[in-house]
């Protein structure tokens, strides 16, 4: 079997090592292309499709797709990825500008996509000739659609989610083995006013050892008289990744922006009215985050937004050896906390993240608190595309592939078993993903408490670069905030919003 092997090179080599890798990757296709006397629907190049993956974490999962499909078919597949967490768009560029293209490419949000229409690179999926691929795009749940103008560009890989992660054992230990399932029920429809409550008791038992009570939807915890177990480990109540902006600045305020709009499209054709009609939810965002670092295990202040002390791996690591009650993070953080602490995985699950939003903060018809409170953001990633630039042949070769991977069996078996993805078309009554947090977000699906990921539609840079920026330069590295800061932030994120987007 191939193998991939990922180098991580630092921040200035990274163009040339992209283009080194290029270079020997279209040698190799050169070499394979002029050994091979099969005609093929690239051109005689050695392969029939082409797929540029930019998932670098189940390429391998992938390769292994590709080839199975190759088999069944009887045609040649060639899968192309990066190192995961690698910045493909420089490299998938140069590939849509070559002789050879990717017939299948990946586009993240309605935000990327702009440019791969503009270009007429991707592909109008009403043009698709195959029936079962048509009948595949147009089950998309609207939400989950990636679209421009009501046109449907894109298949998604996944689906992931996120929320607060905590560990089972650690419940048990700080409120009784008996207590963990109705507590995790009772925080799922507390209110913002009983998260808050609980969070100032906890804090207190961890620093003082006062083993107060907890009241969550009308049921009260008690504390245990001792610290005992992995309660004895706690030094904060939330681990916060402090010099990442993305984690404060993405995910969490995307579900103040879901109070706002129903889907990343409507925020990306927002009015300044609406933005304007908005601001209470950043508001309620602001204290949320106020609550978080206030009780996160590093103090808020200069250690906080300290990347060598508080990045993303230390954050993920703090949570694992039970110094945190809570870990805001999805999925994706499962096998870090595995790497971290293996005996732990079983006994993670999500509950949702908490905002202090009165109805009247609700602009989205038909959404209510309750569902706000109660609910965790899943969203898709990544998208596949079809090029729209290749031929006839290529696409409807791409057209099967993705049909095989997204319905048959086997092409189910490799995106759950082989990939460790959530399908996003899982029935949720039948499909487990095999680990704890995965099975979590299987089950929100299952009663219908998931939100969506509005904030994929703002301005490209302004969740992460932006507003994460200037929280982390004005807000993160101080002990204490002003009076007005919750109106400073509000006030910030959406006229940036704004500028960004040049709405008068």
């Amino acid at each position: 079997m191939k193998r991939f092997i990922f180098m991580i090179f630092p921040g200035g080599l990274m163009k040339l090592a992209e283009k080194l890798l290029l270079f020997v990757l279209a040698g190799s296709i050169f070499i394979f292309a002029g050994c091979s006397g099969k005609k093929t629907a690239g051109g005689g190049r050695g392969y029939d499709l082409y797929i540029f993956n930019t998932k670098g974490e189940n390429a391998e999962a992938m390769k292994a797709a590709a080839d199975a499909f190759g088999k069944e078919k009887g045609i040649t597949v060639k899968v192309f990825s990066l190192g995961s967490g690698t910045n493909s768009d420089d490299t998938l560029r140069t590939e849509m500008s070559s002789k050879d293209k990717p017939a299948i490419f990946s586009i993240m949000n309605s935000q990327a996509l702009v440019e791969w229409v503009e270009g007429k690179y991707a592909m109008d999926f009403s043009a698709a000739k195959n029936q079962d691929f048509k009948k595949l795009a147009d089950t998309i749940p609207p939400s989950l659609r990636l679209q421009q103008n009501g046109v449907s560009y894109g298949i998604p890989y996944n689906v992931e989610g996120y929320g607060f992660i905590v560990n089972k054992n650690m419940l048990a230990d700080l409120f009784g083995k008996d207590s963990v399932d109705s507590f995790i029920e009772a925080f799922k429809t507390a209110t913002y006013k009983e998260f808050e409550n609980m969070v100032h008791v906890v804090e207190a038992y961890i620093k003082n050892g006062t083993a107060g009570s907890v009241t969550l939807s009308g049921s009260t915890f008690k504390l245990a008289a001792q610290k005992t177990g992995l309660a004895k480990n706690l030094t904060g109540v939330f681990s916060v990744a402090g010099s990442e902006k993305w984690t404060y600045g993405d995910h969490l305020v995307n579900i103040a922006i879901d109070t706002i709009f129903p889907d990343a499209a409507a925020a990306k054709n927002t009015t300044k009215q609406e933005l304007e009609a908005g601001k209470s939810s950043f508001t309620a965002y602001a204290k949320t985050l106020d609550l978080m670092s206030q009780n996160a295990t590093t103090l808020r202040g200069p250690d906080l937004i300290n990347a060598t002390i508080n990045g993303y791996d230390q954050s993920v690591a703090t949570f694992a050896a039970g110094k945190a009650l809570f870990l805001k993070q999805g999925n994706w953080a499962y096998g870090n906390i595995e790497r971290a602490n293996p005996d732990i995985t079983k006994t993670l699950t999500f509950l949702p993240v908490k905002m202090p939003f009165t109805q009247s903060d609700i602009h989205v018809q038909g959404l209510t608190v309750e569902h706000m409170n109660d609910s965790i953001p899943v969203f898709v990633p990544n998208y596949y595309a079809i090029n729209a630039k290749v031929s006839d042949r290529e696409k409807e070769l791409a057209e099967e592939f993705l049909v095989w991977l997204n319905t048959s069996e086997e092409g189910q078996d490799f995106i759950i078993n082989k990939m460790s993805f959530i399908p996003y078309n899982a029935d949720p009554a039948k499909t487990s993903a095999g680990y704890s947090l995965g099975d979590s977000i299987i089950s929100y699906m299952a009663q219908g408490k998931t939100i969506t990921n509005a904030y994929a539609g703002a301005p490209v840079g302004w969740a992460t670069d932006n507003l994460g920026g200037y929280l982390m330069e004005h807000y993160l590295n101080k002990e204490t905030w002003p009076d007005n800061a919750y109106d400073d932030i509000a006030g910030y994120a959406v006229s940036r919003w704004e500028e960004m987007a040049n709405i008068n």
